[in-house]
């Protein structure tokens, strides 16, 4: 470690760490240089009317790495979200935000990388996978530059010992480090080379090592050209001197702007010399904090800084700087891959995704295996008598049941934790939503089908059900199709609600409401008529009545006749020729459904920026 003497005789110190490679050639490769200003940016809420920022200016230079300091509150978050145009829901804003002079809004995602504070990805893939399926969503090349890119990105940011390890979850799914999580976060970013970066408090929850090792990170991006924004939360000295420019914020104001240096230097001349034995950052952030038993003297304080920064000389530049900014040309934007090509990389994600959650996996498996025994040994060989014919009837619906509800409460799980990171890769301009649900409803399709087809197969002969092979491809084709209604229903309903608990809590009385529609619980032609209508939605209708009708269409036994089919099928007001019907009831129900989820997703994820 080498020190040197800064500013106000203390001691600065500038680290080399052995973990972070920065002699990467392709990772300096040249961009195009970034300067983003904002001017005269006020932010309010459109309900209350209140303000988060006042009159906010400034400027990020090429090769600058600026942090955005400030207690809770300032409003550091707020201006980040207005220089990326994102998470303006129920906000009002005034002013601009250029980019070489020119004013974008959403598109500069399309030339920027956002190193979020939250970690999100996909816990089940390793480190490598992941950079791999991310490089070709990122990156137009062919498979081998991609390869070539993925490898000098993990050794430039000190990902190899980790790469072939499952990224995890933490607290619930052991994977890699908190470190190595905010290393690979920007080692996605860094894929598509972009000029301009944005980080939230990337150094948060990181022991001292590790925060300055991402610090160094962001260090050697800005001295490559790229254009650095940071919100930083209490740095230590030695970080803090690293960043290039200083923004602090206060009451939503401009507090300061200017180098280490100088902060050091102004708080001096406005009446607040930071002592030796202080860390510079964390003793202007208490001067510019409400001290709860002091919040009159905090706010005059505060109104004095401010004031006084509005009036130097630094204030003076630093708005002359933003006014006089020529337009240049902008870096070129991301390129979306292209359908097929993004379709089939979210469609490998997602399928290694559900290969590799074994609870999931195991524990549906498991459970169709015992409900078929469990079915198939209650009502073990049933005769052709009148009590058989209920008992085997009842075993049809309990079949249709077991389907639905189990497949549609444990599909309905997923989305509340995956939205974040669909939502932030879409609005990075990586894929379109249509590319993403198809994906993802086709790595499901496996697992929500054969565990339906085994049950109903382990269950057909213990029941003693007509064993034809036309019957038995036809009983299986229904119980596909009503398993695949429900979960088409279940992923329309995660889609819909924000939380699983919402959607569960709207499930149960719908499911239960489909199922009185059977034709079990009474015949549905005795139902009023402005019920009667409601059974042509249910899958349980469609579901059971193919099921029955394919049943009693053909028995084994010289006494059974058409006349006792249709006793049978005349109870539940069914028709001995409607399985085709039911066929394309459920095929429109499982279609509509998933239209439905597909429009729901859009939706929400469009109006989460």
């Amino acid at each position: 470690m080498n020190t040197k003497l800064s500013v106000g005789g203390r001691i600065r110190c500038t680290a080399g760490y052995e973990s972070v490679n920065t002699n990467s050639s392709k990772i300096n490769d040249a961009v195009t240089p970034i300067t983003v200003t904002w001017e005269n940016i006020e932010v309010k809420t459109r309900k209350k009317g209140k303000i988060l920022l006042n009159n906010v200016s400034g400027i990020a230079k090429p090769g600058e790495m600026v942090a955005l300091m400030g207690a809770s509150g300032a409003g550091k978050t707020t201006l980040l979200n207005v220089l990326m145009d994102r998470n303006m829901k129920g906000l009002e804003m005034e002013g601009t935000v250029k980019v070489n002079g020119n004013e974008i809004g959403q598109s500069i995602s399309l030339i920027s990388g956002f190193a979020q504070q939250q970690e999100i990805f996909v816990p089940t893939l390793t480190v490598d996978e992941y950079l791999m399926i991310q490089a070709k969503l990122r990156m137009q090349e062919s498979p081998a530059i991609r390869r070539e890119r993925v490898d000098e990105i993990i050794e430039m940011l000190g990902l190899n010992k980790c790469r072939d390890s499952r990224i995890g979850n933490p607290g619930l799914v052991k994977g890699i480090s908190g470190g190595e999580a905010r290393r690979l976060t920007f080692a996605c970013e860094l894929l598509s080379n972009p000029s301009l970066m944005f980080a939230d408090e990337p150094t948060s929850g990181l022991d001292s090592f590790m925060a300055a090792s991402v610090v160094q990170i962001m260090r050697n991006l800005a001295n490559s050209g790229r254009t650095l924004i940071a919100i930083i939360h209490q740095p230590t000295a030695d970080l803090y001197f690293q960043f290039d420019k200083i923004i602090f914020l206060s009451l939503g104001r401009t507090a300061f702007m200017g180098t280490p240096a100088e902060s050091i230097t102004f708080f001096s001349d406005c009446g607040h010399p930071i002592p030796i034995s202080f860390n510079p950052p964390e003793w202007i952030q208490t001067k510019l904090s409400i001290q709860p038993t002091e919040e009159e003297k905090s706010q005059e304080r505060i109104e004095h800084i401010i004031s006084y920064y509005e009036n130097c000389e630094i204030s003076t530049q630093s708005c002359t700087e933003v006014t006089t900014i020529p337009t240049t040309d902008l870096p070129p934007f991301i390129e979306n891959p292209g359908f097929l090509t993004e379709t089939g990389a979210l469609l490998k994600r997602a399928f290694i995704d559900v290969v590799r959650s074994p609870a999931q996996m195991r524990m549906k498996l498991i459970q169709k295996i015992v409900m078929g025994l469990f079915i198939g040994s209650l009502y073990w060989q049933q005769p052709l008598d009148r009590r058989g014919v209920q008992n085997t009837n009842s075993a049809l619906y309990f079949l249709i049941a077991e389907l639905t509800f189990s497949t549609m409460f444990g599909i309905m799980t997923f989305m509340e934790h995956e939205l974040p990171l669909i939502a932030r890769e879409y609005h990075d301009g990586l894929f379109y939503v249509i590319s993403y649900y198809v994906s993802r409803c086709l790595a499901y399709l496996p697992l929500f089908t054969l565990d339906g087809a085994i049950m109903v197969l382990i269950s057909y002969w213990m029941i003693g059900l007509n064993n034809t092979w036309q019957q038995v491809l036809k009983s299986v084709l229904i119980s596909v199709l009503v398993e695949q209604s429900a979960t088409s229903c279940g992923l329309f309903l995660a889609c819909l609600f924000e939380t699983t608990s919402v959607a569960i809590a709207f499930a149960v009385p719908a499911s239960g409401l489909f199922a009185l529609l059977s034709g079990l619980y009474g015949n549905t032609n005795n139902f009023p008529v402005y019920i009667r209508w409601m059974q042509w939605t249910s899958w349980f209708r469609y579901g059971f009545e193919g099921l029955v009708v394919n049943q009693w269409s053909r028995v084994d036994n010289s006494s059974y006749t058409n006349f006792y089919r249709d006793v049978i099928l005349d109870q539940f007001s069914f028709k001995h020729d409607n399985y085709q019907l039911d066929v394309i009831g459920l095929s429109s129900i499982v279609v509509f459904f998933y239209l439905a989820g597909f429009v729901a997703l859009l939706v929400r994820i469009r109006l989460s920026r």
